[in-house]
């Protein structure tokens, strides 16, 4: 008969990587809520765009909208500012536009990006993903963008605050 600890240990053995599994799959279900349907688009408020293609560290290929800096006599049209735009755990940036559209009348720059998993980005949604998926974004407006690290205004809602916080502890603004 075996003992005790073999029991125990044959237990955690097969139970912790269960377990382990199990929590991913929860974290998926209970936290992350994408939506692949875009409801509108930048140009239903008349806002100019691009469409942005942004690949992550481990390769995921993301999908965002840029919206240039506004213009005079928006209160910080000329100011250099882009608001690096982290969206909440359910929809799809395109469930933002609204918001979106209202904070772009101010004159800065946006970028608003789906984490994998969300519209048109690949993969599936987690926290470490939605971290690399922020820094990716960050890494496109310093490197390809060419705007100051100090002119990126961070912006979470919902979830996307923790995206945001974890992109300023790396990226002090």
């Amino acid at each position: 008969m075996p003992s005790r600890l073999a029991l125990a240990l044959l237990a955690a053995a097969v139970g912790l990587p269960l377990a382990w599994a199990g929590w991913g799959w929860l974290e998926r279900r209970l936290i992350f809520f994408p939506d692949r349907e875009f409801s509108i688009i930048p140009a239903t408020f008349g806002l100019a765009h691009e469409e942005v293609s942004l690949t992550a560290r481990d390769g995921a290929r993301l999908h965002g909208w840029f919206l240039p800096e506004g213009s005079e006599p928006a209160p910080l049209a000329g100011r250099g500012l882009v608001l690096l735009y982290c969206h909440g755990n359910a929809g799809n940036i395109s469930s933002r536009m609204h918001k979106v559209a209202m904070l772009h009348r101010l004159g800065a720059g946006v970028l608003l990006f789906d984490y994998r998993g969300y519209g048109k980005s690949e993969g599936r949604p987690s926290e470490a993903g939605t971290y690399r998926d922020a820094e990716a974004a960050w890494r496109w407006l310093v490197e390809a963008k060419g705007f100051a690290p100090e002119r990126v205004v961070l912006y979470g809602e919902s979830l996307g605050n923790a995206v945001a916080v974890e992109t300023a502890l790396n990226h002090p603004p």
